[in-house]
């Protein structure tokens, strides 16, 4: 009996502990494949935010993937170079270092290897940067040029508010010039630097009041500037901006307008500011030392219209007379790029975002006409003109 209970005893105590050891291993692979379990729905539950945060962004997704497909380079250059990389001009645009050439459906910059086609030209390349500014190369050949500026003037202006000892002068200045052609003309006509009964660049703007390059000019060159040194500073500037044309063949223009962004699509557009700041704002979006951004001159915009009509992307009537087919304005209905959807009502005045509307693209550039009004640089009588 003795024996027996051990034996039962052994037996029960064997039975106890292999009875234990399989609790245990079945309760460890319990643990193990809950959590497995809890880290699966971890996972889709992580999934499931993705999902429904890239849902929300899924026009933003798309055009990122379609701007990678029509990037050219898939990375900037660190040198200004053409697509070829031969010597450029105004049909061989020179890409700044620091932008991407981009396709767009109108206009592509080939094959790397050649020229790009005069159509592509015409229709506007466009360039980026990393931040997504995007411009449009306006081609100027030599005649064009011609057009813009005497460069063979040798009589020296002085510039309105300079005099003296501390006169600044300029023998460059822009022409009168005439938008359109056939019958369908108009004429911008211009005035030397130093008059004040007309348009005129480079020049000061002097007058009373509180909207004049005459009590402005701190916010350009900070408090120890002078009226003088906005002067000369106006002067070297447009004298690069006239060389950089003649050397490169043309010049770029920002593909939508200026927003707090930068030029970017789909922004608020920067309103309610005075010359001075956007003059600034236009400096600050270079994306690298090998080139400048600045407020367009008077004169760059009008060979940009005269381009708009010889290249047939828009009439001389549309350009002179009346551009509410291609513009927003109060008396417009402005459609989405479906061309039936209404995004503003005729007889109604709404600022739209930067191009969000082919409606108002002519050759990759949004919003020339309409929107708001345009800055310049070209001095009018006793103001800025728009």
């Amino acid at each position: 009996m003795k024996n027996l209970k051990s034996e039962n005893g052994s037996i029960t105590s064997l039975v106890i502990v292999t009875v234990l050891f399989f609790v245990t291993i079945l309760s460890t692979s319990y643990m193990v494949v809950n959590a497995l379990r809890k880290s699966q729905l971890k996972s889709q539950i992580n999934a499931k935010d993705v999902y429904e945060r890239d849902l929300k962004r899924v026009d933003e997704i798309v055009a990122e993937i379609e701007n990678r497909k029509n990037q050219v380079w898939p990375e900037p250059k660190e040198e200004n170079e053409t697509i070829n990389g031969e010597v450029g001009n105004a049909y061989n645009p020179t890409i700044p270092a620091g932008y991407i050439p981009i396709n767009t459906d109108s206009s592509k910059w080939g094959d790397g290897t050649t020229t790009p086609t005069t159509d592509a030209v015409d229709y506007g390349l466009v360039i980026k940067d990393k931040k997504d500014n995007e411009w449009v190369w306006i081609p100027v050949d030599e005649t064009t040029l011609a057009t813009m500026c005497n460069t063979a003037n040798e009589t020296e202006n002085t510039l309105c508010g300079t005099s003296g000892e501390t006169a600044v002068k300029t023998k460059l200045y822009s022409s009168t010039i005439t938008i359109g052609k056939d019958s369908n003309t108009k004429t911008i006509t211009r005035t030397t630097p130093g008059t004040t009964s007309g348009g005129r660049e480079p020049d000061l703007v002097v007058s009373g009041g509180t909207s004049y390059d005459a009590t402005n000019y701190k916010t350009i060159l900070g408090e120890n500037g002078t009226k003088e040194e906005l002067a000369q500073l106006f002067v070297d500037e447009y004298k690069e901006m006239i060389e950089s044309i003649r050397k490169y063949g043309g010049f770029y223009i920002g593909r939508y307008e200026l927003s707090e962004a930068g030029v970017q699509k789909n922004q608020p557009t920067l309103t309610n500011t005075n010359w001075y700041n956007l003059y600034k704002k236009c400096k600050s979006l270079n994306a690298s030392d090998k080139v400048e951004t600045r407020m367009i001159w008077g004169c760059q915009w009008d060979v940009t219209m005269n381009w708009l009509i010889s290249s047939g992307a828009k009439t001389s009537d549309e350009v002179n007379k009346d551009s509410s087919s291609w513009g927003n304005y109060k008396e417009t209905s402005v459609k989405a790029d479906d061309g039936t959807t209404e995004i503003k009502a005729n007889k109604t005045s709404s600022v739209l975002n930067t191009g969000i509307t082919t409606f108002t693209r002519a050759n990759n550039i949004y919003d020339l006409a309409g929107n708001c009004w345009e800055w310049t640089q070209e001095a009018g009588n006793t103001w800025r003109p728009s």
